[in-house]
């Protein structure tokens, strides 16, 4: 009753400050939560070790060349300056004098994407100059493609000629499978083929976390499916979005929006390596999370989005029907 009573009396002492502030409730509620944000970042940019540092400059350096990838191919000049070129090669230089790997995708991808946007410019000579020493010094892979390119429609559409939609209707979530574990090989392939999905500036914040063994296998099947499901699983992976490669400005679940879409690529993919998946969803608020995190060691940065179960289907599966509704109840013009 106490609880009861102490829930009540703050609950009256809410709607009493909302009254009286009105429409600025919700701007305070706000600018109290992006400060409770800005300041737990600020402890942590403090705590951490050199190394973490390392790593989130390197995110930081990530986020800002794949804008200016983006603004390449959309033509955005906000973007495109030598002066903003000049800042993000100090940027990688010091990464690289503090010991950060030259093969990282982060740096790599970046120095690619600077290298690429310097030449598009005239003049400028000793920043092309700078950045060529930077790659050559510390043997930046060159091997990646930045950058924008001009593609005929008839390349983009080349692969477009089958029966798509007898491809998407006939997966079907299948819950129980051949005892076997999915060889490491085969998930790399899936996965290669869904990291073509789209992604906000290029960011790509989705791992997916799997093992070969079975007692580790089991174990993330337990913590993370339904008991009474799961009997039939005998392979699970884990999707993950790492919110640390977006702006705490575009936050507003972006990370949860970009793990959907990849999850859809994934699940399809799957699907066209001729092996069944079913998605098992993860509660947020779950106390599980932590516990599965420190487990498989997944970066606190990231967000488990879904478990998905997954194998080699059996000669004959039982699926439920799941009939979709008409397009017409989900495509609404907005002319009628």
């Amino acid at each position: 009753m106490r609880f009861l009573r102490r829930l009540s009396s703050a609950e009256m002492l809410k709607q009493l400050v909302k009254s009286i502030l009105g429409r600025k409730y919700t701007a305070l509620i706000r600018r109290v939560k992006w400060t409770l944000i800005y300041a737990k970042k600020a402890w942590r940019d403090f705590s951490w070790s050199d190394e973490k540092k390392r790593e989130k400059d390197a995110v930081l350096l990530f986020r800002q060349t794949c804008r200016i990838e983006r603004a390449m191919a959309a033509n955005d000049e906000r973007w495109l300056n030598a002066v903003k070129y000049s800042e993000l090669s100090e940027i990688l230089l010091q990464l690289l004098e503090s010991g950060a790997r030259p093969d990282n995708f982060n740096i790599s991808h970046s120095a690619a994407i600077l290298k690429t946007a310097l030449s598009t410019l005239q003049n400028h000579d000793d920043e092309k100059s700078k950045l060529e020493s930077i790659i050559t010094k510390y043997n930046v892979p060159q091997n990646i493609k930045a950058g924008s390119e001009i593609f005929p429609v008839s390349e983009i559409l080349r692969h477009t000629d089958f029966d798509f939609h007898g491809f998407v209707s006939s997966r079907h979530s299948v819950r129980k499978f051949k005892d076997k574990i999915i060889p490491r090989k085969v998930i790399y392939d899936i996965v290669r083929d869904a990291e073509y999905y789209p992604t906000a500036c290029n960011r790509q914040p989705c791992k997916v976390y799997f093992s070969e063994d079975k007692a580790m296998v089991d174990e993330i099947i337990k913590l993370g499916a339904d008991s009474v499901v799961s009997k039939g699983i005998h392979d699970c992976l884990i999707v993950t979005s790492d919110r640390s490669l977006l702006d705490l400005a575009e936050l507003n679940d972006q990370e949860y929006i970009n793990g959907g879409i990849f999850l859809g690529y994934l699940v399809m993919s799957i699907h066209a390596h001729g092996l069944g998946a079913c998605l098992f969803q993860f509660l947020q608020v779950s106390k599980r999370q932590d516990t599965i995190k420190r487990r498989f060691r997944i970066k606190d940065s990231e967000v488990i989005i879904a478990f998905v179960g997954i194998g080699e289907m059996c000669d004959e599966v039982s699926c439920a029907c799941s009939q979709r509704r008409p397009a017409e109840d989900v495509a609404v013009c907005l002319d009628d």
